[in-house]
């Protein structure tokens, strides 16, 4: 099993997020992976906890190795939940991405999967995207798209909105890479938040407010 049966989340020391900018790729990799992945661990406990009985399958939790594919540069790291047991990067996940500017909370997509465009249709066309205007109600949510960046930034975030589904796709079909919605928290300004016990619970309760919309996205993405 992935997490031990004790967790306890403390927060994401603000020291931390220096390990983004080490020039050597490997050694990188490894102080990312000691800096935030015992804290995602137990944050993942909880959530798994907290949602289990609301999902209606099981919820499994993945972190990266940050190793591939064969040269890549990590210029961020994660915490996703699926109903997938491999292969959750296909579909869409529930996800907390650390980088160095930023943390998010969301419900997000590889645009590249396969499934990523028969999502985009059901937006569009059969209803799905005036459901996730439901989500978007909440001042916290809003979609975002990013694009690919050369590292140390590894993604530019070039959309937002709280009220335009379609453009969101449009701005994928240009240039976007990742798709979202969910709360981002900037740093520095929320960096003593995001080192706080108060970060966790704040992200258990976003990811039970997105869990709905992932099993429909999931449910009519596969239909």
């Amino acid at each position: 099993m992935l997490f031990d049966d004790s967790p306890l989340f403390t927060g994401f020391p603000p020291e931390g997020f220096a390990v983004f900018s080490i020039a050597h790729r490997e050694e990188r990799r490894r102080a990312i992976i000691a800096a935030f992945h015992s804290q995602l661990e137990a944050l993942g406990k909880l959530v798994i906890r907290r949602l289990a009985k609301k999902s209606s399958s099981e919820l499994h939790a993945h972190l990266p190795q940050l190793n591939w594919p064969p040269g890549y540069q990590p210029f961020c790291t994660w915490l996703a939940f699926s109903f997938e047991v491999h292969g959750y990067q296909d579909g869409p996940q529930l996800n907390l991405g650390i980088h160095a500017d930023h943390l998010a909370v969301r419900l997000g997509w590889d645009t590249r999967s396969d499934l990523f465009g028969r999502f985009e249709f059901l937006c569009r066309h059969g209803g799905l995207g005036r459901r996730l205007t439901d989500c978007l109600a909440s001042p916290r949510m809003k979609i975002r798209v990013y694009r690919s960046a050369r590292w140390p930034q590894g993604s530019r975030l070039t959309f937002e909105t709280q009220t335009d589904v379609a453009g969101s796709f449009d701005e994928v079909s240009r240039r976007g890479v990742w798709w979202e919605i969910g709360q981002r928290f900037d740093l520095p300004a929320q960096a003593e938040f995001v080192a706080s016990p108060e970060f966790g619970r704040e992200a258990i309760d976003l990811f039970e407010v997105l869990l709905p919309y992932y099993e429909r996205i999931l449910g009519s993405a596969r239909r």
